[in-house]
């Protein structure tokens, strides 16, 4: 459900057949065989590229052979600080929450999304687990047993290397942000507003926005008059404010009972609403964010431009047009769409005079909650 983690380019003569994403997922759920078959494959190269890059075939089919697929509710702990060493969980779907005690007091210090690992540095030092690791989102999980994984370590002295190298990074980081109680307070409260499973969050640090609203203005101008965030609702902590805008999750909620199939993730992994939408509102209503609104269909409505509005003052604000003849059009579904199809990215990131707005990743999220921007 996130984006892709890796280029791929056909070779010579090379011809593909390729299954849409919603008709895969189907058949995954539905036939067993299929499922056990992607998941060898999908369980062999995600331990090769995350983990054990360079090592032998018999010595990556022997890590495999061991492993589990291990599912977690959000909340859940999938080990606590001080536990013995069991294995290396590599995250497969959705994220999770690393903290510490502190004085006493449990203290969210970072955050993991699909496609890391944790609980390497116990293993490899065979002493209890420094921090307890607690499931932000529904999580999946691949655990590596213990003892395979050590044995294959003292075998492939490459990948102790490279192991202790991201041990030694990771140990820096998390002093970094253990010192840090308002990041770690900060993480927390962005893990209610649903950080925990976005691909792409937009963030407004309060300290610099001016409350112009241009965000909301670009946005209405290149979407047809409507805009697709709102600025001012949402919650805040700190100078931090998560405006209402789509968070592209890594499994969208809006995407659950869509009867002409009309949502898509685009191969960026932009989550998008397509012309074939017929306006049932079921999306808005699965959406726990309430991102999604139904606006009113009008191909004849002419909008004014943003740039013509700020510099001449010609027309009516974007945004802000009377739409006495709303009720009479059709409606439909409408949402962020992060701007895929301008090569300039998200009109209201691009909008903002003093930088306030921008758009987060997983990969960025724990350095800007550091920088507090």
């Amino acid at each position: 459900g996130r984006r892709r983690s890796a280029t791929v380019k056909a070779g010579p003569s090379c011809v593909l057949l390729e299954s849409p994403r919603r008709s895969m997922l189907k058949l995954l759920a539905s036939v067993n065989s299929v499922k056990r078959e992607l998941d060898l494959v999908s369980l062999k190269r995600a331990v090769r590229n995350y983990v054990a890059e360079g090592i032998s075939e018999s010595d990556l089919q022997f890590l495999v052979e061991g492993a589990v697929v291990k599912s977690f509710p959000a909340g859940q702990v999938l080990f606590n600080e001080g536990d013995s060493p069991d294995g290396l969980h590599l995250i497969r779907r959705g994220s999770v929450m690393i903290s510490r005690l502190v004085g006493g007091k449990d203290r969210v210090f970072s955050y993991l999304a699909a496609g890391n690992y944790v609980g390497e540095i116990a293993l490899m030092s065979d002493k209890p687990r420094t921090a307890t690791v607690t499931a932000a989102v529904a999580t999946e999980t691949i655990v590596l047993e213990g003892r395979r994984f050590t044995e294959v370590l003292t075998r492939n002295s490459a990948m102790r290397g490279i192991l202790d190298l991201k041990i030694m990074d990771r140990l820096r980081a998390d002093e970094a942000h253990i010192d840090q109680s308002d990041a770690g307070d900060l993480i927390s409260f962005l893990m209610k507003q649903g950080i925990g499973e976005a691909t792409d969050v937009l963030l407004i640090d309060e300290s610099l926005c001016v409350r112009c609203n241009h965000c909301e203005k670009a946005c209405a101008d290149v979407h047809e008059g409507t805009s697709r965030l709102n600025r001012e609702a949402g919650p805040s902590l700190a100078e931090i404010h998560v405006p209402t805008s789509c968070r592209h999750c890594e499994h969208p909620h809006c995407m659950k009972d869509c009867p002409p199939d009309a949502i898509h993730r685009s191969p960026n992994g932009e989550v998008f609403i397509a012309d074939t939408c017929i306006g049932c509102g079921n999306c808005q209503q699965n959406c726990p964010y309430g991102v999604i609104q139904m606006a009113p269909i009008d191909p004849k409505r002419r909008r004014p431009s943003l740039f013509s509005w700020l510099t001449l003052g010609i027309g009516t604000e974007p945004g802000m047009e009377q739409q006495s003849k709303d009720h009479d059009l059709s409606k439909h579904a409408v949402k962020c769409d992060m701007c895929k199809d301008l090569k300039g990215g998200p009109a209201c990131v691009r909008a903002c005079p003093t930088g306030a707005a921008v758009r987060v990743s997983p990969e960025r999220f724990l350095d800007y909650v550091s920088k507090g921007k």
